[in-house]
């Protein structure tokens, strides 16, 4: 049987120097994350532009079909019931397209949405990930400073003192990594959420195609 390396309080303190390394990470992509959902909501807003115009579009269109079919009763117009029939193809086009692209708007809007609310999960997570990092560092320290001590051969009192405060120290990390938890839950709850908009988003695509 092999031997297992034996773990040593520098291991956890080098744990809680990567745990730092992970919240500044976590910070950059929930800065990075903002950026994006910024630029979906230009995206949708444009796509909404785009769509009005296409309606105003239509609208002309059907002014022109009106007009064609009066001349297509005139047997001396230059207008045939093919071109009538084209103009009509266009029209329920972008008609199907308008209404496609309403539902592709709506994707990207509550993408975007939740996305917003994702990286505010980050924060939280990251938030509560730095509170445990450094309740650990404390945590750790403390232990060692006891250790230290105990060599020492300091009054029994001061030592249960000292243990009194290494306890509390052990709660409030406990209570730390509780909360840590909580916002892990929900941090990949959110993501789960947003992997359901996603695929609604892959959907009115299809559509647009």
């Amino acid at each position: 049987m092999r031997n297992l390396p034996i773990i040593t309080h520098e291991d956890e303190l080098e744990l809680a120097k990567m745990e730092k390394e992970l919240v500044s990470e976590l910070k950059k992509v929930a800065k990075w994350q903002r950026t994006v959902v910024d630029s979906q909501k230009k995206l949708a807003d444009n796509n909404a532009k785009l769509n009005i115009a296409r309606e105003s579009l239509n609208l002309t269109f059907r002014d022109v079909l009106k007009q064609m079919k009066t001349l297509a009763r005139e047997s001396k117009s230059n207008i045939k019931d093919k071109d009538v029939n084209i103009i009509q193809d266009l029209i329920h086009a972008n008609d199907s397209y308008i209404e496609v692209n309403k539902k592709y708007v709506n994707a990207i809007k509550d993408l975007a949405i939740r996305k917003e609310e994702f990286a505010v999960r980050k924060d939280f997570f990251a938030s509560a990930l730095s509170d445990v990092a450094g309740k650990r560092s404390g945590l750790i320290k403390k232990a060692l400073n006891i250790e230290k001590t105990k060599n020492k051969m300091i009054e029994g009192s001061k030592l249960t003192l000292l243990e009194n405060e290494l306890n509390d120290l052990q709660r409030d990390f406990d209570r730390a990594r509780d909360v840590l938890l909580k916002e892990v839950g929900q941090y990949l709850q959110a993501r789960s959420e947003i992997n359901e908009l996603w695929i609604k988003l892959k959907d009115s695509i299809t559509e647009l195609s």
